[in-house]
């Protein structure tokens, strides 16, 4: 009597996970073994009414799996292997501790489950096509330096993507934060003004807003002498006290008394 295959689990995946084929007349070790594609597998457990065996590497989109018994073939099950899932892009690439929402770009994501940002931690994501997912990167804890590069990694029902250097990388950038202003008092269009802080990293803008509120002037002439030190000069403004704030992927520096420049 043939072998008869009822079901095989899972009917979708990659190589490396375990097959299950459950039916009839499946023989045991001595006698089985699993046909897959192109390829001949020794099964790890064989039974007359189910046998399991690793999956191959080496087949790509479907293929048939059949039992042998003996020299008689079973019935064949289609399974369909699934690629890995890869990331080439992302956008935005950069951002707060806190980030939101983000677009990945790569291929294999139908099946996407999770995205994993290093040791930082995972992430569910919409999987929006097979080759664009949105997922919002976890929260980063406390920084030892001002940035911190974390690999985006895909999980998918073919597996789990590989790194692809800076263009699968989120960077995640400290807060900037202002320490100091010398001098701190002085006419509109002073020149050479320092300012002190940490991680003036990639800085987009640095601005005197009134202290209290109101529009932000651009200051002028910026340059950077390192992470923690800048110097610049006062733009036009009337008389009054600003907030020296600074802006980087992470943020905009917090108000406080230590960043204040008088114009008088």
């Amino acid at each position: 009597m043939a072998p008869v295959i009822t079901s095989i689990s899972p009917t979708s995946g990659h190589s490396g996970q375990t097959m299950t084929i459950t039916g009839t007349g499946l023989g045991s070790l001595s006698t089985t073994k699993v046909n897959i594609g192109t390829k001949t597998v020794t099964p790890t457990t064989a039974s007359n009414t189910s046998v399991t065996f690793p999956i191959p590497s080496g087949c790509s989109g479907q293929a048939n799996v059949t039992a042998t018994v003996s020299g008689v073939n079973s019935n064949s099950s289609a399974f369909f292997y699934v690629a890995a899932p890869t990331v080439t892009s992302l956008i935005p690439s950069t951002g707060p501790a806190a980030p939101g929402a983000i677009d990945v770009f790569g291929t294999g994501f139908a099946t996407a489950t999770s995205v994993a940002f290093d040791a930082i931690g995972t992430a569910v994501p919409t999987v929006l096509s097979d080759s664009h997912l949105s997922v919002t990167p976890p929260a980063h804890g406390a920084f030892t330096g001002c940035t911190d590069a974390a690999d985006v990694i895909v999980s998918s029902s073919g597996g789990t993507s590989s790194p692809t250097g800076a263009a699968g990388q989120f960077t995640y950038y400290a807060l900037p934060t202002v320490t100091g202003v010398t001098p701190n008092t002085g006419p509109a269009g002073t020149t050479g003004v320092i300012v002190t802080g940490t991680c003036f990293v990639d800085v987009s803008s640095v601005t005197f807003t009134p202290v209290g509120g109101g529009a932000s002037t651009p200051a002028v002439n910026v340059s950077f002498i390192g992470v923690g030190s800048l110097t610049l000069d006062v733009p036009t403004l009337a008389a009054g006290t600003y907030d020296i704030q600074v802006t980087n992927p992470g943020g905009t520096s917090a108000a406080v008394a230590a960043d204040h420049f008088t114009v008088v």
